[in-house]
């Protein structure tokens, strides 16, 4: 099982400072030693993602192929909250990722649903498609988790099965679905192997939480659907989100920063 490493496990980093770790990724008890091959540049990284640094992280680290997650910051007077619910309404956002995306050579973008305010599900894969023409490359709706107030888009067992019955590609982050089967005491273990035995799953996120938000920790013991993880689809690409700047400091004691 090869896991990639995503920019996301330095989270708080510059891309470069983050990037630098491309040369020895680290290693996850679950998973060991992750790879470079592919990797995810993330919001959580600092600093603006520009035509420049594209160009130098492709030249830097030629063996990795880089592609976009989320909302990273691309245009340099603001940072911005897009998603596919609100694709309509951030168009300067995802034409300056578009461009980004395809200067990187990416073969793939991924985006959270985002939230039910702003678009019906139907109205949000929609604009999944928009936004696949826009990138010239497919496009991976990534679900959220259930909240109090109901804020998120594929936040339930039921709108991630209409997921699946869309033509729509799609992530499955392996956090939010233990924090949805914690939240609503059910699993559906059926829906999420069919789900990520699909070829319409592009990518699979692997990190580990206690169930009740999202914490991005570092795989230590594995957890209830590490077993899934096999029947994966040959082409999805996986990537560990776990937070190794807390991990490290965990294990040190320390925090050098």
């Amino acid at each position: 099982m090869k896991v990639n490493m995503s920019l996301a496990c330095w989270p708080g980093f510059t891309h470069e400072q983050a990037a630098q770790h491309l040369v020895a990724p680290p290693v996850e008890p679950c998973f060991g030693q992750l790879t470079a091959v592919h990797t995810q540049i993330v919001p959580q990284c600092l600093g603006i993602l520009d035509e420049t640094l594209a160009a130098y992280l492709c030249l830097r680290y030629p063996q990795t192929q880089f592609r976009l997650h989320a909302n990273v910051r691309v245009l340099p007077e603001r940072h911005v909250f897009a998603d596919l619910s609100n694709f309509a309404d951030q168009k300067d956002w995802f034409k300056a990722a578009a461009r980004i995306s395809r200067m990187l050579g990416a073969t793939v973008y991924t985006a959270h649903a985002g939230a039910r305010k702003n678009a019906s599900l139907r109205e949000m894969f929609y604009n999944a498609q928009c936004c696949a023409d826009l990138f010239r490359c497919p496009v991976g709706v990534e679900g959220h988790y259930p909240t109090q107030d109901n804020a998120w888009l594929l936040s339930s067992w039921e709108e991630l099965r209409e997921l699946y019955e869309s033509r729509v590609p799609y992530v499955l982050d392996m956090s939010h679905l233990r924090i949805l089967a914690h939240k609503t005491g059910r699993v559906q273990t059926a829906l999420i192997a069919d789900m990520i035995s699909c070829d319409r799953c592009l990518e699979v996120h692997v990190s580990d939480n206690d169930g009740r938000f999202d914490q991005h920790a570092v795989c230590e013991e594995p957890p209830w659907w590490f077993s899934l993880l096999d029947r994966a689809h040959k082409s999805a690409v996986m990537f560990s989100e776990g937070n190794h700047r807390h991990y490290g400091r965990n294990l040190s004691g320390t925090d050098p920063h």
